[in-house]
């Protein structure tokens, strides 16, 4: 399988960090290292392509990687192009480069229940209760279901042609994607409703998605919170440093 991990220098993050998240030296090594010694332990990868700034990268990274190209000027573009990339019709693993937490054991469980739903778009969900007792100092940020309280992971797998064709939508939903509220307002009033009232369930959202995008979209409950360890601040930094 084909992995690509999302490594540009927003914005944000410049003027937040001072530099693309990428780089930041955590705990003595390059952020986005602990995201490709995962893809590359799980032997289930084949191939590894990172989206960033190839010059900043490459003395870093690239006899890590199999390919570097440069990046657009937001995180969906550069996906779009990461997907582009690639010709064949198969699913792709995308990965952020800020979860230094990640294990090759997330990854390979993530691929393989995955794989066995066979959908266009698979996205994993942690349960509030395993992250905070896995974590307990890691701030998230957590959406209420009926199955209960859940935070969004940074990995996910994607059919390509599937992707392209609501690319519009997914913009709007990567704009909000820290907010999961007004990630849910991006998909209808309804949907919101039934958030709020906790009576919006897993498959409801799911069936959802699929009515409305024509896209088979299955959340994936994962045990595994490293999937959901990011880092959006300063102090994530530290308090992640902590479990290493």
């Amino acid at each position: 399988m084909k992995a690509i991990i999302l490594a540009g220098e927003g914005e944000q993050d410049i003027k937040y960090f001072g530099q693309g998240k990428a780089l930041i030296n955590f705990k003595g090594k390059p952020l986005i290292e602990y995201t490709i010694d995962a893809l590359t332990q799980s032997e289930m990868i084949e191939y590894i392509l990172v989206v960033g700034n190839k010059a900043l990268l490459t003395p870093y990274i690239g006899n890590k990687v199999d390919e570097i190209i440069d990046q657009e000027k937001n995180m969906l573009d550069n996906l779009m192009k990461g997907i582009s990339y690639f010709e064949e019709n198969e699913k792709i693993l995308i990965s952020t480069c800020d979860i230094p937490l990640i294990t090759f054991q997330a990854v390979q469980d993530f691929i393989i229940k995955s794989l066995n739903l066979n959908a266009d778009l698979c996205y994993p969900i942690i349960e509030r209760s395993i992250c905070e007792g896995n974590y307990p100092d890691a701030k998230r940020t957590y959406a209420s279901l009926k199955e209960g309280d859940f935070t969004g992971g940074n990995l996910i797998m994607v059919n390509p042609f599937k992707v392209k064709s609501i690319e519009d939508h997914i913009r709007l939903l990567i704009k909000h994607r820290k907010n999961p509220l007004k990630m849910t307002r991006a998909l209808g009033p309804k949907i919101v409703l039934q958030m709020l009232s906790k009576r919006l369930t897993i498959e409801k959202l799911e069936i959802y998605i699929k009515e409305r995008f024509n896209i088979e979209g299955r959340a994936l409950i994962t045990p595994y919170p490293e999937v959901g360890s990011d880092i959006d601040r300063i102090e994530d930094i530290e308090i992640l440093e902590k479990y290493i």
